[in-house]
């Protein structure tokens, strides 16, 4: 349970940079384009960056499958902009539903990830 709880924290801290370089591009974004195209983009941005991270420092000792990678990023992506688009349809304000969007896919990521994209086998530790 230990090693899963620090895998977490490392997938939650590449998450965060991922994020950060998100919310950066949306803002950015934001002030040309439709919260919906803006989050797609960004969304994109930030998938390549955790793929990056998630590669080569979350689940380093693991093989990776880049086609499952590419499918999980995605439909998180698809996700995600689907949860802005309604939720600013509805009346939401776009920096609120980009967070809300952000929070719901993050533990749905981790998940697919952990289990099926690379290769889950507790017994190895990730690198240190």
């Amino acid at each position: 349970m230990q090693k899963i709880l620090r895998l977490f924290i490392r997938y939650l801290s590449a998450g965060v940079i991922a994020t950060l370089v998100h919310f950066v591009v949306f803002i950015c974004l934001l002030r040309y384009y439709s919260p919906t195209s803006s989050t797609l983009c960004a969304a994109i941005t930030g998938a390549l960056v955790a793929y990056c991270l998630s590669r080569h420092w979350v689940f380093a000792q693991r093989d990776c499958n880049s086609w499952r990678f590419v499918i999980t990023a995605t439909s998180q992506v698809l996700c995600n902009t689907l949860i802005v688009n309604l939720l600013t349809h509805w009346g939401a304000p776009a920096l609120s539903a980009q967070i809300v969007a952000t929070t719901a896919v993050t533990l749905q990521g981790f998940m697919i990830n952990h289990f099926w994209v690379f290769k889950h086998d507790i017994k190895r530790a990730p690198l240190r």
